[in-house]
């Protein structure tokens, strides 16, 4: 239970962290990052995560591969695979199955534990399905509408922050930063479905994280306008490996509604809105 738990927290990081991810390293949409230095995770990337808008008649099923690849020093490769499934209804619906092999002192096998989200915003709801505690717990989708007092908000991060600091969370708010270059690489079509790509390379000047030489981190991704989704990326960064996702067997007939709904012995725990826990057990309603 431990082990589901943390595997859902995780995807829960990777979700919340869409937004500094896209600031920080101006990545493609719908593609998230997730490092953290030491202890048994490495870094790795994925499109999935949660969606950030509503696409409504575009109905799709695919599989989809992530692949990580590190060389090391001493020429030693590390090699890992997640698979999972991505499927969208005319409404919106999404249903996002992820399969993970447990590394490190997450488990004492290579078994791999599988994560399940689905995302309802025709009844406002998120689902995080555990399959073999068969239980779900279901958040409410909340919109926040705020405004922020940008000179309020700089004074405070003045007192916080040192000049130089402030420099480059401004150079980074005004636009893409001084060292990224942008090619279009054209149209294709991938898997049955016309994509168009795009190369960012970003350099990181020589000294300007202890490195002797300047690095290039490069992202190639491909597009689909029309179903809104990344079918294709590659990135290729001297720092951590290159990794690649790809979308396979795409099919655009309607998913089965089955998908996007809670199985009936499933036990649902209620989030609460504003995600605050509740405790709150019941079972899964039938479906009609």
């Amino acid at each position: 239970m431990t082990q589901l738990r943390l595997t859902f927290a995780l995807g829960a990081l990777l979700s919340a962290g869409a937004f500094a991810q896209e600031l920080q390293l101006h990545q493609p949409p719908g593609q998230i990052g997730f490092a953290f230095q030491g202890g048994d995770f490495v870094y790795m990337r994925t499109e999935g995560g949660m969606e950030n808008k509503i696409v409504k008649n575009s109905p799709y099923s695919a599989q989809s591969v992530t692949e990580f690849t590190q060389t090391l020093a001493d020429g030693n490769r590390i090699h890992r695979t997640t698979s999972g499934s991505i499927a969208r209804d005319s409404e919106g619906r999404t249903r996002r199955e992820q399969a993970m092999t447990a590394i490190g002192q997450m488990t004492g096998s290579a078994e791999s534990v599988k994560s399940v989200m689905i995302h309802d915003p025709v009844a406002g709801v998120t689902y995080s399905l555990e399959p073999r505690s068969h239980a779900a717990h279901v958040s409410h989708n909340t919109t926040f509408n705020f405004t922020v007092n940008k000179d309020a908000v700089e004074s405070m991060l003045k007192e916080k922050m040192s000049a130089e600091a402030m420099a480059k969370v401004k150079a980074r708010v005004r636009g893409p930063e001084p060292n990224t270059k942008s090619e279009e690489l054209g149209s294709q079509v991938m898997e049955g479905v016309s994509v168009q790509g795009k190369r960012v390379t970003r350099t990181i000047p020589a000294g300007d994280i202890g490195n002797d030489r300047a690095l290039e981190i490069v992202t190639e991704t491909w597009f689909s306008p029309e179903l809104q989704v990344v079918v294709m990326s590659r990135t290729t960064d001297p720092r951590s490996g290159d990794s690649v996702y790809k979308l396979t067997n795409v099919s655009r007939a309607e998913p089965d509604r089955s998908l996007f709904e809670v199985p009936a012995d499933y036990q649902i725990r209620e989030e609460g809105r504003g995600g605050a826990g509740v405790n709150v057990m019941r079972r899964a309603p039938r479906p009609e």
